[in-house]
């Protein structure tokens, strides 16, 4: 109910509402008569066909690009942080992906698709950051024994996922099926590419000041944030 009310910090969310809303509208506006074929087209053309009651076409457009925004922006920033917390915390890890990136960068800052396709360690580092801080964590599971999930160890995906796993269903950092997220290999490109120019430029290690506090809510965040000492090479 405190939501409906005039309070200082509901007028700034309306505020910045009404703003995004405007600013989603005049690019759609500006997408009239287009052939391209991306996500935002298929927005519009959802909202020219498809069943939007309660909605207006508006506001069907709007939520549908502040989701995409949303789901695209968060947790491939969390799985970054939670990475960069594994990787400050296990040394041993971090040595293996720089070595591994130096030698397949041979020097080089800017990195294309061949480059970052040779980095097989880094690939199951971010594979088991994802498995043990997922974007979303609240999918249910069920334990049939007892299992250990704590131990960060990548080398479960030398054989990529489906040697490491025997269900399909056991690990779906993206999700499963149908609304399985459009954007994994993305994600996964851009986590690949962040690691490997840090890893590349700079040393990291826990500070004697971080708390490891998970906070459970729609996503998966650090409580009290990362702290990180950080190191040019």
């Amino acid at each position: 109910m405190n939501r409906f009310l005039p309070t200082k910090a509901n007028r700034t969310a309306w505020k910045l509402s009404e703003k995004i809303h405007g600013m989603i509208m005049d690019i759609s506006k500006e997408r009239i008569g287009s052939t391209s074929k991306d996500m935002l087209q298929v927005i519009l053309e959802g909202a020219e066909n498809g069943e939007l009651w309660p909605l207006t076409k508006d506001e069907f457009i709007a939520d549908n690009c502040k989701d995409i925004f949303f789901g695209g922006y968060e947790p491939p920033a969390l799985a970054a942080i939670w990475g960069l917390m594994l990787l400050a915390s296990h040394p041993e890890w971090q040595a293996r992906a720089r070595s591994e990136v130096l030698e397949v960068c041979e020097g080089q800052q800017i990195l294309d698709y061949n480059m970052l396709s040779k980095m097989k360690v880094l690939k199951m580092v971010i594979q088991e950051v994802l498995r043990l801080y997922p974007g979303v964590a609240l999918a249910s599971r069920h334990a049939l024994q007892e299992v250990k999930i704590d131990v960060f160890n990548p080398e479960r995906f030398i054989n990529g996922v489906t040697g490491a796993c025997k269900s399909a269903q056991a690990y779906i950092p993206f999700g499963l099926g149908a609304r399985i997220c459009p954007g994994q290999n993305m994600a996964m490109m851009e986590l690949t590419v962040l690691f490997a120019l840090i890893l590349s430029n700079f040393n990291i290690s826990i500070s004697p000041n971080y708390l490891h506090s998970p906070k459970f809510g729609l996503l998966l965040e650090p409580e009290h944030g990362v702290k990180l000492l950080v190191r040019k090479i």
